[in-house]
């Protein structure tokens, strides 16, 4: 687990910024998304895979979002997602993921709040991970039904 500090900078122009859990795991695409939250003034935890975030969500109790990889070995976005939903229903999710043609990422994708497709800009992903820290978090739509027809 790596956590990146923030130079102070605010990450929003009303001041506010988050701590967030990135789960990818692809080293490089990991690194560089918390670059990008980092330099607007998130606080960044990374893991590579769902049991590794599950780990870090045990002993990290402000994180407010996790963005995560769909598609990840050991244990998927979409596992992940139903494992932090039964323990800590309040934290929001919003997965990523560059495989559209997969059937969890095209349920996924139709709650386009809940879903940032790869390849995305800088831009993009301040865009969707301040819409999901601006929402009222109601958890993932239909809770296990839609979760549990992925």
């Amino acid at each position: 687990m790596t956590h990146h500090e923030t130079d102070g900078r605010s990450a929003t122009v009303d001041g506010r910024s988050a701590t967030i859990l990135v789960v990818e795991d692809a080293t490089p695409v990991r690194k560089m998304v918390c670059s990008m939250l980092s330099q607007v003034g998130h606080v960044c935890l990374e893991a590579g895979d769902g049991v590794e975030a599950l780990g870090v969500l045990d002993h990290a109790d402000n994180v407010q979002l996790v963005l995560t990889d769909v598609i990840m070995p050991n244990m998927d976005g979409a596992e992940l997602a139903r494992q932090i939903t039964r323990t800590r229903p309040e934290l929001r999710i919003l997965f990523m993921s560059g495989y559209n043609e997969d059937s969890v990422v095209r349920s996924l994708g139709r709650q386009s709040t809940l879903f940032l497709p790869k390849p995305f800009t800088a831009t993009a992903l301040m865009d969707k991970v301040r819409q999901s820290l601006d929402r009222p978090w109601l958890g993932i739509p239909g809770g296990n039904t839609v979760l549990g027809s992925l």
